[in-house]
């Protein structure tokens, strides 16, 4: 967690720090749904959200307590609201907001697990999700699709959610998530095309030009459209390090809502007047949103 000089007036009591023990702690994802949360705008009085294998229920505590109803779909969590595998499960409903952390990597189909969010997202709702950013070539049990940035862009692309609008998150050592709209442009139809050629559909709904060659290096920092974060770099020991600034939005006000987010010691992250929140010694860091 990150350290600041010890200061033993401003210990906290045991109370407290029973408190703090409580709280919950995002190791995943956590980026993303904070970008949703502090930069999403409605004029809904309910937002009904769905979790995919949201595990231990960590961002659905978050949800929660930030006002939304939250479903959890989970094989494995005997208190989820529905226990059982999601591409399976026959949901009786639509959703405002569908959440997937670090659950399509797991999948055998990643078009047909796609396919079936789309068709359970509302028109005008969000899906946000995230994936592993690690090297391509790394073995991680468990972990049988990619979701390197240029895969994930295309299957999005492929199952008719619009990236160029939408908001893509590449943080190094972490995690590539989508904040995305299904797209205006798309057709049922297309589910029964491959993936051989790009079309002028398919570049409509990319904010990149989609061209054989293009990169994204896995030890950078790349952001489309984020209104929370912003990639920042800084000169250090005559090298250029990248950083991440957490701006919130002018005249929000905060809900009360406290957890720990999970930086890896892989990164530098400021608030908006630069106070450094964390750094690469750092792992766990408490924030109030």
């Amino acid at each position: 967690m990150h350290n600041n000089p010890l200061n033993l007036s401003n210990l906290p009591k045991l109370s407290d720090m029973k408190i703090f023990h409580n709280l919950p702690k995002l190791d995943y994802g956590g980026f993303a749904l904070l970008e949703y949360l502090l930069s999403h705008k409605t004029s809904k009085k309910r937002i009904d959200v769905l979790d995919i294998g949201g595990a231990l229920g960590k961002h659905c505590e978050i949800m929660r307590k930030y006002g939304f109803s939250v479903d959890l779909i989970d094989k494995y969590e005997k208190d989820a609201e529905f226990v059982g595998d999601f591409n399976h499960h026959n949901f009786k409903k639509k959703y405002d907001m569908i959440h997937c952390s670090h659950v399509i990597e797991h999948q055998r189909n990643q078009g047909l697990f796609l396919d079936k969010i789309y068709d359970l997202l509302k028109d005008d709702g969000d899906l946000v999700i995230s994936g592993p950013k690690h090297p391509a070539e790394r073995f991680v049990e468990g972990h049988i699709a990619s979701t390197i940035l240029p895969v994930f862009l295309q299957i999005l692309i492929y199952a008719g959610f619009d990236c160029r609008n939408g908001k893509i998150m590449s943080i190094v050592g972490i995690e590539n998530s989508f904040i995305v709209k299904k797209a205006k442009n798309f057709s049922l139809d297309e589910r029964t095309e491959t993936g051989f050629k790009w079309q002028r559909k398919h570049q409509e709904r990319s904010p990149i030009e989609l061209r054989a060659g293009f990169e994204v290096s896995s030890t950078t920092i790349f952001f489309h459209n984020c209104k929370i974060f912003s990639a920042n770099y800084f000169e250090r020991n005559e090298k250029q390090e990248a950083y991440i600034k957490l701006n919130f939005l002018n005249n929000y006000k905060k809900k009360g809502v406290k957890f720990f987010l999970n930086t890896f010691n892989s990164l530098y992250l400021f608030d908006s007047k630069n106070k450094e929140l964390s750094n690469t010694n750092d792992d766990y860091i408490l924030l109030e949103i």
